[in-house]
């Protein structure tokens, strides 16, 4: 099959073009936003213009500028190359940036701490917590602090967006924590009640986490753009699983 010159590069940089997305995507959906994370940071939408830049714009644009013998065409071709690989990496600075690195039980919930959102200097004051992850976030508890001082502090810091999953210094195991999240472990059927839709994407996860219903439950976690819901031990407290069924239903 003779296929024409422009057609065949065109086919190539869209080949070229995938094999980079996928390389790079792949590491940012399984290290830094495992499960279901990516889709709950809104990671899907940025994934679909960065895709639809590599797998549509650029090879149209080879398609149009491509001409054996041109003069220049090599330029053009690294040019179009560089500005797309800019638009990619931008893409992916922001997905790293903005990465979950802890997830946080704060009161009766687990609450997500991103990268890019600490108060300048907090991470300093976390001791064992002062390091970002890098192969998804870590799980840890809260203590809110009993100084009035400092809880007044916290409070306003609260009023004005930054809440306590962002001061590391506030920080225990989540060892610590498992008996507050057992207790305030609500019924899957519960869950079920508030997802009519989901009732078989319910039944699927609790028959996958292999223990009778009634032992476990589920604590909510609020992510950003959807919030999800972490599946737990009724008893211990263990994270089994995490799951994109959303915690208040869709409302």
């Amino acid at each position: 099959m003779n296929i024409p010159p422009r057609i065949r590069a065109a086919l190539v940089y869209l080949a070229a073009s995938a094999i980079v997305a996928t390389i790079v995507f792949t590491t940012v959906f399984f290290l830094w936003y495992p499960g279901p994370f990516f889709g709950a940071a809104g990671g899907f939408e940025l994934l679909r213009i960065i895709v639809s830049v590599d797998m549509a714009l650029g090879p149209l644009a080879v398609l149009v500028i491509y001409k054996p013998g041109k003069w220049g065409l090599k330029f053009d071709l690294v040019t179009l190359a560089a500005l797309q690989l800019c638009a990619l990496m931008y893409g992916v600075y922001v997905l790293f940036e903005a990465r979950p690195v802890y997830v946080a039980f704060v009161k009766d919930r687990f609450e997500i701490a991103r990268a890019n959102a600490f108060p300048e200097g907090e991470l300093a004051k976390g001791g064992p917590y002062a390091s970002l992850s890098l192969n998804g976030p870590r799980w840890v508890g809260v203590r809110l602090p009993s100084d009035k001082d400092q809880a007044f502090q916290l409070l306003v810091s609260g009023l004005n967006g930054v809440d306590a999953q962002y001061y590391p210094k506030y920080y225990v195991s989540y060892e610590s924590v498992k008996a507050d999240v057992a207790a305030h472990a609500q019924a899957i059927d519960v869950l079920r009640k508030r997802n009519p839709a989901d009732i078989a994407r319910i039944d699927g996860m609790v028959a996958r986490t292999g223990k009778p219903e009634a032992a476990i439950g589920f604590v909510p976690i609020r992510a950003g753009k959807s919030d999800l819901s972490a599946i737990v031990d009724r008893k211990t407290g263990d994270v089994l699983r995490v799951s994109g069924v959303p915690p208040w239903g869709n409302v």
